[in-house]
Parts: structure tokens; C-alpha cells; sequence
């Protein structure tokens, strides 16, 4: 697969000149990570959809449809995805499990989320229900193309996306071509995209964690990789995780490798606490007297790197 050639398991491929750098951000990130105020943040983040429902059926499904959704600001997507749960009812997987296009497309009739139409997420619950009649569950899906000897996840993602891609859809799309806010819904890693929105599904599902449900037991976290949307992005080059100026599938895997140096087993730990640290306003990607003040991070931040040779 084009996008995932050449790159190790996030563990791996630290240089040892990289290394004494890396490690430098060893103890401010476990402080960031410690005193991050997760049940205040939570309610601030898409995570909380999922927790929503407590029925593992219920919170597998709306955890991918939520994570699908989740791009653009937190306050449009929200909205938009409170409108597609409201047609699903209280139970999302067994609406799923039952769905039937001549019924049930009609419960979206009205929804618009920028790339978005009624007609995707009809094609969402087909390809969706199609798979769970099948395997079962979605995990299970997932499973069938992991494997340990996988450096990490990217493989297994590819092939799950596949499923949702090629499920038989021509009563959506009758002329065999899937819109494009269909396709949105699940990036390959193949393509060379970051495919933030499907790592933050899968950081939900497999660390048990918080701020994080675990409900996938047979994922290491440590295959995980980061979700790398504009706020880790930033924070990541802040400090030093990454000097690339592209937001890629090859800047996930950088920074998750360094990120492999300090916790090998749980690399990805830190990305809830980076995001919201630059998501609340408590880092505005500059150099701020006031802002900055308290920062932890701001022994390793670049921003700061002048001061400190002062």
C-alpha cells in the first residue's frame, strides 16, 4: 500500500541522535498527560457521543458514525451528528441491524453536514449493516484483517475501510459512483492521508484508559497511531515530535514513533491532552507572556527556545 511503504511499527525507527531530544519530553508530557482534566475536556469532545450509550452494540456503531462525522468544528459536527442519532433512535444498532432502504431512508430526509447528505448516511446503515450481518460486530470485522505481525494498524485500517467502500451500494448511487461525502466518511491510509477521524475511532475502541473506552481487547494499543488533526499538528511541531510541514499518514507514524520512545507500550496516550491543550486556548502557537505562564511544555517548546538561551 502506497501510503503505509517503508514505515516500521511506531517503536521503532528513533535515531539515536533523535533519541536524547525525544527523551526531553519524557517528563512534561506525562505531567501534561497527568493533569489533564479529562472529565471537563470530555464533554468538550467527540468522545462523548459514544459514551452516550451504554449497550456495547450501541456504542461500537456510534463511535465510528461519530468519528466519521468528526470534522470541521466541534460545534457544527456535533449538531449535525445529534440530528442523524435523533433518526436512529435509542438503540443505533439494532436500528442498523433492521435497516431497510425503502423504510428507513426517510429518517434523514433534511441532513446536510458540509460534505454530507441524507444519502450517505442511507449508505452508511447499508454498508454498516451489511457487515454486521455478516461478521457479527464490528470489532470482529476489524479483526479478520489484523494482524501481529502488522508494525501497526495502518494495514488492518486499510482493509476495513475496503468493506465500507465496496459494500454493495447501487441502490444509493445507482449509477455505481460513491459520492464524494461518502468516500470522505472513510480515508484510506493508502492515499497518504493522516486519516485522523478513523485513528481517534480506533484510540477510543482499543485504550482502556482515559479518557478512553476500550471496548476492543485484542488491539495493543501500542499498534495504535496518532490522530493527527490541526491541533496535535501544531503542538507536535511545538515541541519537537515532528518537523514536517505536511499533515500526512507519514507525520502520523513520525510522531507516534517518538511519542513509541517515552511510553513504548501506549505511544498514543498523550494525544488527547496535546489536542485540548491548544483546543482550550491554553496554547495559541506563539509566544504569549500570559498564556504561557503556567505551561508545562514550555521548557520544550520552540516557541520559547530563545528565552531560554537568554
Amino acid at each position: 500500500m502506497a501510503g503505509m511503504r517503508g514505515h516500521g511499527s511506531p517503536a521503532e525507527g528513533v535515531s539515536a541522535r533523535a533519541a536524547p531530544s525525544v527523551l526531553r519530553l519524557r517528563e512534561p508530557l506525562e505531567r501534561l498527560y497527568r493533569d489533564c482534566d479529562y472529565a471537563a475536556r470530555v464533554e468538550r469532545d467527540a468522545i462523548r457521543f459514544p459514551l452516550r450509550y451504554p449497550d456495547p452494540a450501541d456504542r461500537e456503531l456510534v463511535a465510528l458514525l461519530t468519528a466519521c462525522l468528526a470534522y470541521g468544528r466541534v460545534d457544527l459536527f456535533s449538531r449535525a451528528l445529534e440530528q442523524a442519532l435523533g433518526a436512529m433512535g435509542p438503540r443505533p444498532a439494532a436500528f442498523v441491524r433492521g435497516f431497510e432502504l425503502e423504510r428507513d431512508a426517510a429518517a434523514f430526509t433534511g441532513f446536510l453536514y458540509r460534505f454530507n447528505r441524507p444519502r450517505d448516511l442511507v449508505a452508511f446503515c447499508l454498508a454498516a449493516r451489511d457487515l454486521l450481518a455478516a461478521w457479527g460486530s464490528l470489532e470482529a470485522y476489524f479483526m479478520a484483517g489484523y494482524s501481529v505481525d502488522d508494525p501497526h494498524v495502518g494495514p488492518a485500517l486499510e482493509r476495513f475501510t475496503r468493506g465500507f467502500l465496496g459494500a454493495d451500494l447501487k441502490r444509493v448511487f445507482p449509477r455505481g459512483r460513491l459520492s464524494r461525502g461518502y468516500r470522505h466518511l472513510f480515508p484510506q491510509p493508502s492515499t497518504g492521508g493522516p486519516c485522523k477521524r478513523l485513528h481517534l475511532f480506533l484510540r477510543w475502541m482499543v485504550r482502556s484508559e482515559p479518557p478512553d473506552f476500550g471496548l476492543w481487547r485484542q488491539v495493543p494499543p501500542a499498534k495504535l497511531l496518532i490522530p493527527v488533526d490541526t491541533h496535535v499538528e501544531n503542538m507536535s511541531r511545538a515541541v519537537g515530535l515532528t518537523r514536517r510541514r505536511a499533515r500526512t499518514w507519514r507525520m502520523a507514524v513520525e510522531i507516534t514513533r517518538r511519542l513509541a520512545a517515552l511510553d513504548p507500550a501506549d505511544p498514543v496516550k498523550y494525544d488527547f491532552a496535546l489536542c485540548h491543550k491548544r483546543m482550550s486556548g491554553d496554547c495559541r502557537d506563539r509566544r504569549d507572556l500570559v498564556v504561557c505562564a503556567p505551561c508545562g511544555l514550555r521548557t520544550v517548546c520552540r516557541h520559547w527556545r530563545g528565552a531560554r538561551r537568554a
